[in-house]
């Protein structure tokens, strides 16, 4: 889970879920999708080699003002070959 905690609209929505490949052959994430089009996945292009680290990259739209409640689902080729990521947090207006 990546919290955003309260964020104001417009600011920046980018965040990565870090992780290492914990097995002994290269890991490769062969899909990763959004449960909704204001979230942004990003997978790595090459494979993971073992003990090595990478990130998933999340970019939510935070011109969009309310709670953030949203989960990426990541496929590859691991013992547990579907993972849900999840973001959470809220956008609010910023009034001057």
């Amino acid at each position: 889970v990546v919290d955003y905690g309260t964020i104001e609209k417009g600011d920046n929505g980018v965040r990565e879920f870090k992780f290492t490949n914990t097995g002994s052959s290269p890991l490769y994430i062969t899909k990763v999708r959004s449960s909704c089009g204001c979230t942004i996945p990003k997978k790595p292009s090459d494979s993971i080699m073992p003990g090595d680290d990478d990130v998933i990259q999340v970019k939510y739209d935070t011109n969009r003002v309310g709670p953030i409640r949203k989960t990426i689902t990541v496929n590859s080729n691991a013992i547990t070959p579907v993972v849900a990521l999840q973001i959470r947090g809220a956008v609010e207006e910023v009034y001057e």
